[in-house]
């Protein structure tokens, strides 16, 4: 069985993406989700322009209700390619991204770990 991934940058626009989340969920396909955000201009490298949750137009609050709803309960991973935050000093693209996952994706956990 294949696993899928439910990378928000490549699935946001995509009118489908929620019934095929069920769908990958009631297959128990779900592998891992990815959040970032999608924001413009993009670069000449589109899949470099991926920004911080929260910088952009992605609904974190319906993905990640959605993704919940398979019984999905594993890591959450922030994919951040993008050369510009790269280039930035190593604390501070902890602190953001630390920063906008709490307050883009954190909020829509039906669970919270408070240890972490």
């Amino acid at each position: 069985m294949v696993g899928v991934t439910v990378d928000t940058f490549h699935i946001w626009w995509d009118p489908d993406a929620f019934a095929q989340i069920a769908r990958a969920g009631r297959e128990g396909r779900l592998a891992t989700y990815q959040v970032c955000d999608w924001a413009t201009p993009l670069p000449a490298d589109v899949l470099l322009s991926r920004h911080y949750p929260g910088d952009g137009v992605i609904d974190f609050g319906s993905f990640t209700r959605a993704v919940e709803a398979t019984g999905y309960d594993r890591d959450i991973e922030v994919e951040i390619f993008n050369a510009d935050i790269w280039a930035a000093p190593f604390e501070e693209v902890v602190r953001r991204t630390a920063e906008s996952f709490a307050s883009s994706v954190q909020p829509f956990l039906a669970t919270v770990d408070s240890s972490l």
